[in-house]
């Protein structure tokens, strides 16, 4: 009996500790207080130890009550807990101001008629403004379209920042090549032109109409931008050791082509102190002052663009100079500022050209000099040499009808260019000369002295 008592009493002690661990689950605990004050009694009749009444989880898992077991029981920051509620208290007597999103299904359009929708663009800063237009003035240098870099111009966001366009086109300008100013040039002048579009009526008369537009910029802000650029003449000396004469060249075209005022030189002249801004000043009135002064070859005529004609003169002139003066620096110069490598093939034909037609040793050894130098300087290539000397070998019977001793003058230059390793030894080969048919009693066979067809020439 004591054993089935002690049985008993062991399994009612087993189910008091489930009971009790089951309650412990369903008390409460408030997260917002202290440990010491957590509740960890047994829930009995719905008082938890300390006296306390404990608030159920079961079945009230989806209400919107605070479950806090010192709370009042009222809705969750105030009645605006989110999806289903009723709002806060009050909101109810709020001045409805009205859907504006038309996807709202309580939008009203007739409600919103006083209410107009304009497109804001921010204004660009001057590192944007930069960014964007250095690319569109790069592309124009390549395509040279006026028209389209203004459309494409106009469609930017500058505001009163249209000064930049200048300082950015110029300071492109300076840093390249005499064409490239002058196409920088034609754009200032497009800039202050006003735009002038044509439109046909529609009728099949052919007839139609045109009207003037605004202009891009006005001659302020051109101004704006120049004075600009004089002051920051200290930092454009670094890249352009010229700037304060190319930037006086600027001023001076663009007053020419009215895209400034006279003004401009009054007020470069108010800074005496800074020597650079008083050069570019000079420069400007030196170019305005001289009589019949062309400004619009102020950059000169661009090599690519010029005719034939006038680069066969120019060389001409070129190699005459250098025959009397015998500058070969001069002559390099002078041919580097043609800026037509691809036609340097006529200066090495009428080098040549030259050299037989005077017939004298001085003019000789003096072009074979300057063929020399253009060759070590690659101011002339490899290809353009073989060119000019492969149009003189074509033309030797022409030549020679001019010249009796054409082809023994000829033979001397090209022995001297290949002992100077100016051609090569398949181009001296390949030289033309006139000889005599010679007898058998001679060795030859009575061939020709040529060698083209001699099996020499095939293995070079």
């Amino acid at each position: 009996m004591d054993a089935r008592n002690g049985e008993l009493t062991s399994s009612s002690a087993f189910e008091a500790e489930r009971n009790k661990t089951k309650d412990k689950k369903r008390t409460r605990r408030d997260s917002h207080k202290s440990k010491d004050s957590t509740v960890t009694g047994v829930i009995t009749n719905g008082v938890s130890p300390n006296g306390h009444s404990a608030v159920k989880r079961s079945g009230k898992l989806g209400d919107r009550k605070s479950r806090s077991i010192y709370g009042r029981g009222l809705p969750k920051k105030g009645g605006a807990g989110g999806k289903g509620t009723w709002g806060r208290l009050g909101d109810e007597i709020q001045t409805d101001t009205g859907c504006l999103d038309d996807h709202d299904p309580n939008y009203d359009s007739e409600e919103q008629d006083d209410i107009t929708y304009k497109t804001v663009k921010p204004e660009w800063n001057r590192d944007e403004v930069e960014k964007t237009v250095k690319p569109l003035l790069n592309e124009y240098f390549e395509h040279t379209q006026k028209d389209e870099v203004i459309d494409s111009l106009r469609d930017l966001n500058i505001g009163d920042k249209k000064a930049l366009v200048v300082i950015c086109l110029v300071t492109l300008a300076m840093e390249r090549k005499n064409e490239f100013r002058e196409l920088a040039s034609e754009l200032l002048k497009a800039f202050v032109t006003p735009m002038h579009s044509i439109k046909s009526n529609g009728h099949s008369n052919g007839n139609h109409t045109g009207k003037f537009g605004a202009a891009f910029l006005n001659t302020d802000d051109v101004i704006i931008g120049l004075l600009a650029l004089c002051d920051d003449l200290p930092e454009l000396i670094l890249d352009t050791p010229d700037a304060p004469e190319v930037l006086g060249k600027f001023i001076a075209r663009a007053t020419f082509d009215n895209a400034v005022s006279k003004d401009i030189l009054d007020t470069m002249m108010e800074e005496p102190d800074c020597e650079l801004i008083m050069a570019c000043a000079k420069e400007a009135k030196c170019q305005l002052s001289i009589p019949h002064n062309n400004l619009k070859n102020i950059w000169g005529v661009a090599g690519g663009i010029q005719p034939v004609s006038v680069l066969k003169g120019k060389i001409t002139t070129l190699l005459k100079e250098y025959l009397s003066s015998g500058d070969s620096e001069e002559a390099m110069r002078c041919a580097t500022d043609l800026d037509v490598p691809h036609f340097h093939h006529e200066l090495v034909y009428e080098a040549l050209v030259m050299a037989i037609e005077v017939s004298t040793d001085r003019a000789g050894n003096m072009l074979v000099h300057l063929l020399k130098r253009f060759s070590d300087t690659t101011i002339v290539t490899a290809d353009q040499i073989t060119e000019g000397f492969m149009r003189v070998y074509a033309e030797m019977p022409d030549i020679n009808l001019d010249v009796p001793n054409a082809y023994f003058y000829l033979e001397q230059i090209v022995n001297k260019c290949h002992d100077l390793k100016v051609i090569g030894l398949k181009l001296k080969v390949q030289a033309p000369n006139r000889s005599r048919k010679r007898f058998v009693s001679e060795g030859d066979g009575g061939k020709l002295k040529n060698y083209k067809n001699d099996s020499y020439f095939d293995l070079v």
